[in-house]
């Protein structure tokens, strides 16, 4: 007898806890070998995908006044933020998940559909967290490649889901291509994916996305049992060093989340929370963030355009190049002149610039056009 949805995940969940504990040290070294390391005093780290704006004063305010209370467990205020983001959504508390970044439920995610031996079934390259923690508690990966625009198929993804298709995990704005899919596009494939197969939306980049939040998938959760949101607040709110994102899913998925969660929603504290009820408030500070990254994707386009450079129009907060017309070594050279971007193993013919400040980006044109071919 086939065993019910609800269970599944509750009970490979609970298997998922022991590796968390046990098992993940090498997915957090795959993941972190992804990035440029730091250079102390580099001028410009355009390599993963921050803010350069943030956080808000608000939040910067309200975490220096929260500091009195970090003698408490932030129980209370994990309440008054739910209560946020469930008005945000137009959801309930109970379909809502704080967690330590996004990465915490991509990470539970792919360690379910591992306990289970299952599937996870992607198009690729995207962000490869869910990937790398099922791969090492035991999931199977299958990936198909991104159309002709680098942006999800679906079409293609339609065909590959068989009988042993876990997860279906969609990233959109995808990561590290920086394009969309449309709107309507993916909810028509949402709710096409059988109901016992787990659909994860990772929408890290959605306030930079040309359809914003009105792209958001949240507005199927209701509808759809098999649907899991993740959202962060490292990108548009510029609270990455923070450590805070949620889920949003219906509650049988949250409470699964939330009991195999090793923090029990506890792994954030009261800076980041309060941090998160003051930039929720400051839409002024979004906006401000959305417009300047815009401003700054403009100064490389204009040079990629005038330089014959072939790009993905963007709708992140980073660009993704093709590398042809630059220098193999790009990536070193510009580390050297104190500039970081980013080009993953599996980039193999491109590189990833993030947008910083309009300046910054005036730089980075300056000095990457000396390693033009």
């Amino acid at each position: 007898m086939a065993i019910n949805r609800r269970e599944w995940i509750q009970q490979s969940l609970l298997a998922s806890a022991a590796l968390l504990v046990a098992g993940t040290s090498g997915a957090y070294g795959c993941a972190s070998g992804l990035r440029e390391k730091r250079i102390q005093g580099a001028p410009l780290q355009l390599n993963w995908n921050e803010n350069p704006y943030g956080p808000a004063e608000s939040a910067v305010k309200a975490v220096n006044e929260a500091m009195k209370y970090a003698n408490r467990y932030p129980d209370e205020y994990i309440v008054k933020v739910k209560d946020k983001l469930s008005k945000l959504h137009s959801v309930k508390p109970e379909n809502l998940l704080i967690t330590a970044g996004s990465t915490e439920i991509l990470s539970l995610l792919g360690q379910h559909v591992g306990m289970q031996k299952g599937e996870i079934l992607t198009a690729y390259p995207t962000f490869p967290t869910i990937i790398q923690f099922g791969e090492v508690s035991g999931a199977t990966i299958k990936k198909v490649d991104l159309d002709k625009n680098d942006r999800f198929d679906f079409e293609r993804l339609s065909k590959a889901i068989t009988s042993r298709t876990t997860l279906v995990f969609i990233c959109n704005p995808n990561n590290p291509t920086s394009t969309e899919v449309p709107t309507e596009d993916l909810k028509s494939f949402c709710r096409s994916v059988p109901e016992n197969v787990l659909i994860c939306v990772d929408e890290a980049y959605i306030e930079y996305s040309n359809a914003g939040t009105a792209g958001s998938m949240v507005s199927l959760v209701n509808e759809l049992p098999n649907l899991i949101i993740c959202r962060t607040f490292s990108k548009t709110y510029g609270l990455a060093g923070l450590r805070i994102g949620y889920a949003v899913s219906n509650a049988a998925n949250i409470t699964a989340l939330r009991n195999r969660h090793l923090g029990f929603e506890l792994s954030t504290g009261w800076p980041p929370l309060v941090a998160v009820g003051a930039s929720l408030d400051d839409q002024d500070f979004v906006n401000m963030c959305v417009e300047k990254n815009n401003e700054g994707k403009q100064i490389v386009y204009d040079a990629y355009k005038k330089w014959g450079v072939d790009y993905n129009p963007s709708s992140t907060n980073f660009i993704y190049t093709r590398h042809d017309r630059f220098d193999k070594q790009v990536v070193a050279k510009m580390r050297d002149r104190g500039i970081l971007i980013t080009k993953w193993p599996d980039m193999y013919n491109h590189i990833r610039i993030s947008i910083g400040k309009p300046d910054e980006m005036r730089k980075f044109v300056e000095v990457v056009e000396d390693f033009l071919v």
